[in-house]
């Protein structure tokens, strides 16, 4: 019997990592790890060392092409299971009077677009075998306002209408679908962030801090191994959105 795989898209970057080496250990073995990167080979090729059972997927998730090569890579190795879609952008900011048309391009089609078709492409799989988990990544911004984050958020919040959506459609077919809504948490995103800056953001958090991309990927472990959440939007933000 072909062995279950889980695949999550921008494994190289902070959370991507933290998912995987918590799902790797989850497991225990009984899954596939499919760690897809676009750059950051470097990283990439270190955090495949130190996952088991693992398999990199170098591919551009912008082209139809980049998608197919995921999911082919994804089939050679076994039946997709799970697809965690964690590659995003945040930038460029820009006040909501300055939004440029490539802006708007190139951050609904990274944050959106993409991980839209490839639940598309997976799910068509997963209802084949009869059941799968997908897990996106949001953002806290889906729901609260900041200058120069209108399009970012514009884009998590139609990613979380679409996990809701795409919840109630395919969990008849054994497909679920959830979201895990990060506040700010410490990864090379939120380093360039100034220490004023960081100041006034934790004085917006219950928890007075930023949290840990661990906290984020036990959240990812707890929508997939639940089998009763089905379009559930999860926050894992220290009670920022209170």
């Amino acid at each position: 019997m072909s062995q279950d795989v889980a695949v999550i898209t921008g494994s190289s970057g902070g959370i991507g990592r933290a998912i995987a080496k918590v799902l790797s250990e989850k497991s225990s073995g009984e899954l596939r790890l499919g760690l897809h990167y676009k750059g950051n080979a470097e990283a990439a090729k270190a955090l495949h060392s130190e996952i088991p059972n693992s398999f990199l997927i170098q591919a551009d998730l912008s082209t139809s092409v980049g998608r197919g090569a995921l999911l082919e890579a994804c089939l050679k190795e076994g039946n997709p299971y799970i697809l965690v879609n964690n590659a995003g952008i945040d930038k460029p900011h820009e006040p909501a009077l300055n939004i440029r048309e490539d802006s708007l391009d190139l951050i609904l089609g990274v944050n959106f677009k993409t991980p839209a078709l490839l639940m598309r492409d997976f799910a068509k799989e997963m209802i084949k075998s009869g059941s799968g988990v997908i897990v996106n990544v949001s953002s806290i911004l889906a729901k609260k306002a900041l200058t120069g984050s209108a399009v970012y958020r514009a884009s998590k919040a139609a990613l979380e209408a679409l996990t809701k959506q795409l919840a109630f459609e395919w969990g008849p077919k054994g497909v679920r679908v959830n979201a895990v809504s990060p506040g700010f948490i410490e990864t090379a995103m939120t380093e360039t962030i100034g220490p004023e800056t960081r100041n006034l953001i934790r004085q917006e958090i219950a928890l007075g801090q930023f949290g840990a991309a661990e906290a984020v990927a036990l959240a990812v472990a707890h929508l997939i191994e639940n089998d009763y959440l089905n379009g559930a939007v999860l926050s894992v933000d220290g009670g920022m959105r209170l």
